[in-house]
């Protein structure tokens, strides 16, 4: 993990007016190769995902790895209290500048306090950058005591096709760049029932969907998990 902190704490150049959404996208990190995402399709996404949060217009939500908060920023513009942590200091600057009434922090995944509870609590493209799958674990039953009502797993690695997910992030770059991008920083994968097991003897329904965002690369290889608790 260490590798990809200095990956994602180096300091971000500002835009001269104030940033958009698809600055918010690109600095998160959704800018190049399979990974590449335009804000259309980002809106839609985003849109999508709310729809399998269920969401109420008085949910409060909190991001785990929110980088710059592109995607909380569409609920923050729609009026709802959006709080998360990320553990660059360069992303979540970025988050405070563009919602400067909602609480941003500089964490560990690891560290948040469970007390400050959210109706949704969510993470967006990032446990494949966590160190093991017992970080992981460790990660989502803390986000379970956090959360209200609904738990959020989006867009995590599936391990059933991690060969393939691997041979396609490297076709979407040349060699060189590809060593330059990704040497040493290895993405973690998870089996389909990993949150089932992980909570085993908590109360909640779930649903598992396959990804889908217009013209995403990573979409064959990455789900999506819902939790409700019960």
């Amino acid at each position: 993990m260490d590798n990809w902190r200095k990956i994602w704490s180096r300091t971000r150049q500002l835009p001269n007016t104030d940033p958009d959404l698809q600055f918010l996208i690109d600095a998160d990190g959704f800018n190049s190769g399979a990974g590449k995402i335009n804000e259309e399709a980002w809106s839609t996404y985003v849109r999508h995902a709310a729809s399998l949060m269920k969401i109420q217009p008085d949910d409060s939500l909190f991001e785990i790895g929110c980088g710059s908060g592109a995607f909380l920023y569409p609920f923050y513009k729609d009026g709802h209290r959006v709080s998360g942590v990320d553990y660059s200091p360069s992303l979540i600057g970025i988050a405070s500048l563009v919602m400067p009434e909602m609480d941003f922090s500089v964490q560990e995944a690891a560290h948040v306090d469970s007390t400050r509870r959210f109706d949704i609590v969510l993470a967006n493209s990032v446990f494949q950058y966590f160190p093991s799958i017992e970080y992981a674990e460790e990660v989502l039953r803390l986000m379970w005591e956090k959360t209200n009502r609904m738990l959020v797993l989006l867009d995590l690695n599936d391990i059933q096709f991690a060969d393939e997910a691997l041979r396609i992030r490297k076709g979407s770059l040349s060699l060189g760049e590809y060593e330059k991008k990704y040497a040493g920083l290895e993405h973690l994968f998870y089996e389909r029932n990993f949150a089932e097991k992980a909570l085993k003897g908590k109360r909640f329904t779930i649903n598992i969907s396959n990804q889908q965002i217009n013209n995403y690369g990573n979409n064959k290889f990455r789900y999506n998990v819902v939790i409700e608790k019960w």
